[in-house]
């Protein structure tokens, strides 16, 4: 079971949510967490008896996989596109599609933070723990004033804008936002805009409350319903119709590219 809750008040305008989940015992080796494509940074934390990590997953731009430990909690946050901190010392385009180790958070090591957070009950007690030290005024990951606020806009409007609005907003050509975004976060304005309704999509899917689907495209910006499946089936490889679309669960092979492995 995963347990989302919201960060502080504060820190609502860089995180998105925190949230943990803890893996079964299954009977064999193998058991991986399917990431759908997804503009924004996590940070992940595995805490386990056969010791921890703390790794930032980069914005994804199609599907990946994660390997789980059995029997380990693993705790997360969702910072918001372009708003999370320099958590590993790396240009924020490399992170793209990838993942980062992460040896410090705030002034503090990695290794001792999990320690900690390994006595502690429950998310909300580890939130507690975790929130001051992502207050510590680092750097941020995205290093462009410019780029963050594009993105930002792009999130405020849940994606329903056009390149061209959104560079005329940022006071940019079409072709320096294009370059702009690659440059800082290794994703197009129209990739960017296109994750940021995907997750719309995923989160009215999760919480109900839509009526029908061509409701929820209308709802989300899309011209009809069928733009929407055709978008969406691209994206995540499945329609927004089924199960799956509504709920995540683990998986007992790695049936996308792997971007993190608990054994390297």
């Amino acid at each position: 079971m995963t347990f989302v809750s919201l960060p502080a008040p504060d820190l609502a305008g860089q995180i998105d949510f925190c949230w943990s989940s803890c893996v079964p015992m299954p009977a064999a080796e193998g058991l991986f967490r399917e990431f759908l494509p997804d503009s924004g940074v996590h940070l992940v934390i595995r805490l386990s008896p056969s010791g921890g990590r703390m790794a930032l997953l980069g914005p994804a731009t199609e599907k990946a996989s994660f390997e789980l430990v059995p029997g380990a909690t693993y705790l997360g946050v969702r910072f918001r596109t372009a708003q999370a901190p320099r958590l590993a010392d790396l240009p924020a385009a490399e992170l793209t599609d990838g993942h980062a180790e992460v040896l410090r958070i705030g002034r503090r090591p990695a290794d001792a933070v999990m320690d900690e957070l390994q006595s502690l009950p429950d998310l909300a007690a580890r939130q507690r723990l975790l929130e001051p030290l992502l207050r510590w005024p680092a750097p941020p990951l995205v290093t462009n004033a410019r780029c963050r606020n594009a993105a930002r806009a792009v999130e405020a409007r849940g994606g329903q804008l056009r390149v061209h609005d959104l560079a005329r907003e940022a006071g940019l050509h079409v072709r320096s936002l294009e370059r702009l975004l690659r440059a800082e976060l290794g994703i197009s304005p129209k990739r960017l805009i296109r994750l940021v309704r995907l997750r719309q999509v995923l989160g009215a899917l999760h919480h109900g409350g839509y009526g029908t689907l061509a409701d929820l495209a209308h709802a989300c910006g899309y011209a009809d319903q069928p733009h929407m499946v055709k978008d969406f089936r691209h994206l995540t490889g499945f329609a927004p119709s089924q199960e799956r679309a509504r709920r995540g669960a683990p998986l007992v092979a790695a049936l996308t590219r792997i971007v993190h492995r608990h054994r390297t």
